[in-house]
């Protein structure tokens, strides 16, 4: 679980970059994916989704129900954008 988080480190890193126009990407693959959502999203996006992203690692430490965590935090980003 705690590699699915760093990914989503990594991921939301990437959008970052791209909204800032900054290279190179990481994930540079995926970048046809990720413009739309960089140019959708808001720097206080950004750091409300590494907020969560950092009590999740917190959460999986504890040894929390990680499904319910990651739909609960797939939820909360989509209204926020």
């Amino acid at each position: 679980m705690l590699v699915v988080l760093d990914v989503l480190y990594v991921l939301l890193e990437d959008i970052l970059r791209l909204a800032h126009g900054v290279t190179p990407l990481r994930n540079e693959d995926v970048r046809t994916q990720l413009e739309p959502l960089a140019r959708r999203v808001s720097f206080d996006w950004l750091r409300a989704a590494v907020a969560r992203v950092d009590q999740l690692v917190h959460l999986v430490r504890r040894n929390i129900q990680k499904a319910i965590a990651l739909d609960a935090f797939a939820t909360e980003m989509r209204g926020r954008a």
